[in-house]
């Protein structure tokens, strides 16, 4: 039976983000650049919001249903990423000295293209189509999930996020999650990482840290004072008066810390390729001489390519199988959905 009622937490958890992103869509479809409007609001971290949500409740119920809205939302966020990563480029580099005008031409040209392709995105799709949006459909169709009381719901939640980290684990071991390709290995090893503490977010309060005191001695680098207080750190409060999902504290700064430094890393691999590409399609300097002029541009690195994924591998190696973070994780999740109310 379909349940037609605004009361299931679930239910809640996606209507609080639609209504965000509602907003931002009626304004950018008052705007002559939808687009742009789209860009420079805080879309995509309500689309990632939305995505998570997803991901979860498709492996609870519904799952043709939620894997359908997951891919409309994704279509959209992977969109403003690829925006993002040449407006960032662009940004650096606009201010680097010395840097070649015709690269910051050439990135530029890709911005605006990718700018176009997100405009073409909203108004095909459906985005910006006040009477027959996109947007009217998925609400209609979490109007009508099988949405799971309380209780139950937060313990499939709970399990769907340990499969999750486990599959992490598993991949990571068996080499499937790997740096040797630095654009799609480290990213999609961090991007693993990242779902974890995006759920967190998302769940608007259904996970909570448990402040403790003193941390296991492995877990003591990860937590930074930057770290410890950053406000992204800071869980959302519960829905209703059930118990959370309890995660330690110490657990969740390690990985936040974790995947704020593979970020350090990946943008460095990244900025190298970007350098290259343009490069490449400018030909601004012949191929025998295309790693020394990038290397003479990518003054913000730090580390070679092969650094970079050493680096990367130690780092994963450590919180993995030595501080053991992801177990220590799955731990307190179980612990929690274990618990009676």
């Amino acid at each position: 039976m379909k349940n037609k009622s605004n009361s299931f937490d679930g239910l809640n958890r996606f209507n609080i983000q639609i209504e965000i992103l509602e907003n931002i869509l009626q304004k950018a479809a008052e705007s002559k650049v939808p687009a742009e409007v789209i860009f420079h609001s805080n879309a995509r971290q309500v689309l990632f919001y939305l995505e998570a949500l997803a991901r979860i409740y498709k492996q609870i119920h519904n799952k043709k249903r939620f894997e359908r809205m997951r891919l409309m939302f994704k279509s959209l966020e992977d969109q403003l990423g690829k925006i993002d990563y040449f407006n960032a480029f662009i940004k650096e580099f606009s201010v680097q000295k010395n840097f070649p005008e015709v690269l910051i031409n050439n990135l530029t040209q890709h911005y605006k293209h990718e700018l176009s392709i997100l405009e073409s995105i909203l108004l095909n799709d459906g985005w910006l189509n006040e009477n027959n949006s996109i947007l009217a459909i998925i609400k209609e169709e979490l109007e009508t999930a099988d949405w799971l009381n309380s209780k139950k719901e937060k313990i499939e939640i709970g399990k769907s996020i340990i499969v999750q980290i486990e599959e992490i684990e598993d991949k990571y071991d068996a080499g499937i999650l790997n740096f040797n390709d630095l654009e799609h290995g480290l990213h999609e090893f961090r991007r693993q990482l990242r779902w974890i503490s995006i759920y967190a977010q998302a769940l608007n309060g259904l996970v909570q840290l448990k402040i403790i005191e003193n941390s296991h001695a492995k877990m003591d680098i990860y937590l930074t004072k930057d770290i410890v207080t950053n406000p992204f750190n800071k869980m959302p409060p519960l829905l209703n008066k059930q118990s959370p999902i309890n995660v330690q504290s110490a657990n969740f700064y390690s990985l936040s810390w974790l995947i704020a430094e593979s970020g350090n890393l990946k943008d460095e691999g990244l900025r190298i390729i970007c350098i290259e590409n343009a490069i490449k399609e400018t030909a601004l300097v012949s191929d025998k001489d295309l790693k020394k002029k990038t290397k003479k541009l990518a003054i913000n690195n730090h580390r070679s390519p092969r650094q970079i994924k050493e680096e990367m591998e130690i780092l994963a190696d450590n919180f993995i199988h030595e501080a053991k973070v992801l177990h220590r994780i799955k731990r307190d999740i179980m612990r929690s959905i274990s618990e009676m109310d």
